[in-house]
């Protein structure tokens, strides 16, 4: 290699690693945020007391917040890394279209099916959490096993 061409690659490396700093901070902010709206949902207190009297509040909103805090602390603390960035992205479209999908699904719902138009409203803010931190938890591990057989 010559010099030329390493002092090029040194220089897209030193580019990439600011903007991936910043990224990776934003994650660790977003873990915290994500662990305390999970936190506040499992002690019903703060945001959700209103509405937390139950198991199922719990696992259709708090659950969710959860495995994205978990998610953003990973990234946060392995972002440095081309195989996490991939399995992030992927993580990250997965959650998008499955939780996107269901949310729009749900609100159309009321058109579809002789229900009140409220439900669905309702229906799609209660699954569509749910489907899109599925979909981050498969997006990630489909990465990861698609990795491992190469």
């Amino acid at each position: 290699m010559t010099t030329t061409q390493t002092r090029t690659n040194e220089r897209v490396r030193a580019k990439n690693h600011g903007a991936e700093g910043w990224a990776r901070g934003l994650a660790g902010v977003g873990a915290v945020l994500a662990a305390w709206v999970a936190f506040d949902s499992l002690t019903n207190s703060g945001l959700a007391s209103a509405a937390a009297d139950d198991v199922e509040f719990f696992l259709l909103w708090g659950a969710p917040f959860a495995v994205v805090s978990v998610f953003l602390g990973w990234f946060a603390l392995r972002g440095g890394y081309a195989e996490v960035r991939s399995a992030a992205k992927r993580g990250c479209l997965v959650g998008l279209l499955l939780g996107g999908g269901t949310f729009v699904l749900c609100l159309a719902s009321p058109l579809i099916l002789p229900r009140d138009a409220l439900s669905g409203a309702v229906t799609a803010f209660l699954y569509a959490p749910v489907a899109a931190a599925l979909g981050l938890v498969i997006g990630v591990a489909a990465d990861t096993m698609r990795k491992r057989r190469r």
